[in-house]
Formats: structure tokens, sequence, C-alpha cells
């Protein structure tokens, strides 16, 4: 069940990082110093990427420090289309959606361990949901 699903992901915390929805600036918003200002068809429009697009240390880092981000962060990426991947995480190591969450530690570790307790049905509606995006 989808819905039961998203509750599911909503409970142990995956919501944290990858959040349902973002609303853009309102139109008129400048940016970078006045190198970019939000036109109208972009501003107040929500996007439901599930994701924050926020660095976050969940174990798996590059080891490249750039910009703001330590060796041990990457960019929460966003789980829209992600039943058509093949290959997931930030450096496609993990070949399932199961591996994938396995795979998160740091900041994530109390959602891992949330996850390594849900009940058989709990683990099948999260999969249907995350199935669905």
């Amino acid at each position: 069940n989808v819905t039961a699903g998203e509750a599911v992901f909503d409970r142990i915390g995956c919501e944290n990082c990858h959040t349902d929805s973002i609303t853009t600036a309102p139109s008129g918003t400048v940016f970078n110093g006045g190198f970019f200002t939000v036109n109208g068809a972009l501003g107040s429009k929500t996007i439901r990427p599930y994701g924050d697009f926020m660095l976050h240390d969940i174990g798996t880092g590059d080891g490249i420090p750039q910009g703001k981000a330590t060796a041990a962060q990457i960019r929460t990426a966003p789980l829209w289309g992600l039943r058509t991947r093949t290959r997931l995480m930030h450096d496609g190591q993990s070949l399932t959606i199961t591996q994938a969450i396995r795979r998160h530690a740091g900041q994530a570790t109390p959602t891992v361990t949330a996850f390594n307790a849900l009940s058989a049905a709990d683990t099948a509606n999260l999969m249907s949901f995350l199935n669905s995006l």
C-alpha cells in the first residue's frame, strides 16, 4: 500500500533529508548578488523531489572536500524517478533499494536502525511507496 508506505517513510525519518516537497522562492527574488532573479514562471512553484538537496554526512561521502562539503558529505539526491534506476546512491554502488537504505550511516543511523526493525508488512508498504516515485 503506497499510502501506508509513505507513512512508514515519514515515521522512520527518511523525510528528514528526503523532503517530500520544496517551494521555490517567490518571483522577483534575487540570488547570487543580483546575478539571478527568479522569473514569474519559476516563482512560488511546489515540486516533489523527495530530497532537500542539502549536504549530509551519511557515511558514504566521496572523500573529496569541495566548497562547503567536507570529504564525508554528499548532497541529498532526489528520489523522484527512483523506480527507473538500476544503480542507487551517489556512487552507483547499491543495486537494490534495501542495499541503498542499509548503506546510510552517520546522520542517517537512527533511520537505518528503524528500517531494520520494521515488520514485514511495513517493509513491503515502504517498498511500494518508494517504487511509486
